[in-house]
């Protein structure tokens, strides 16, 4: 009873530390927070958070893999028959709701990035994995006759840049921003926009 009360506690002090640094990361920028402030805004001693982590880095890397188990999460609760379709919706929703979702911890990896090589490697090979579902379904596209504007491996990448500009910039209703992404992106790679079904 002991034991599983600590590993509670500890899951709790865990949580309570990544939240923390969520906030902080909001309001002062991953490369200004210390970790005396995640500390300070969680309410926990210095020592409770090197019992999670080696060091600000390693929590950073522990927040990136939430945002994979969301994008996981959120494929599972896609309707699976809207990938039978030529148009590239269902990989956008993802990206468009992790990016709204996250966007404070995406923030963080590039700063992080900016100022470790070691990092940066890292965050790319994030990257890459990230966007292995979109050169695959562009390989798949191409395969069946749809002539894309470059490799899929570049198309993907430039469908990425364009959505996160797109998504940052972006004032009006999550649905609207996310139906002209899709329409912008299907026209490029398919010469028309797909219908959604409403």
């Amino acid at each position: 009873m002991a034991a599983t009360s600590r590993a509670q506690q500890a899951e709790q002090t865990r949580i309570e530390l990544e939240n923390a640094a969520r906030a902080v990361f909001a309001r002062t920028g991953y490369l200004n927070t210390k970790i005396v402030d995640i500390t300070r805004e969680a309410g926990r001693s210095a020592g409770s958070f090197y019992n999670h982590y080696s060091g600000k880095d390693e929590l950073l890397l522990a927040l990136a893999e939430q945002i994979g188990e969301d994008a996981d999460i959120i494929v599972a609760t896609q309707d699976p028959s809207a990938r039978d379709h030529p148009t590239m919706r269902p990989h956008l929703e993802v990206f468009w709701q992790l990016l709204t979702r996250h966007r404070v911890v995406v923030d963080a990896l590039r700063d992080a990035a900016r100022v470790s090589p070691e990092f940066a490697e890292r965050l790319q090979r994030f990257t890459q994995v990230q966007f292995e579902p979109w050169v695959e379904r562009l390989h798949a596209f191409e395969k069946s006759g749809v002539e894309l504007p470059a490799p899929p491996g570049v198309t993907a990448m430039l469908i990425g840049g364009a959505a996160e500009n797109f998504a940052r910039q972006w004032h009006g209703s999550s649905e609207d921003g996310l139906d002209a992404l899709v329409a912008f992106v299907d026209s490029g790679v398919f010469g028309r926009p797909a219908q959604r079904d409403r």
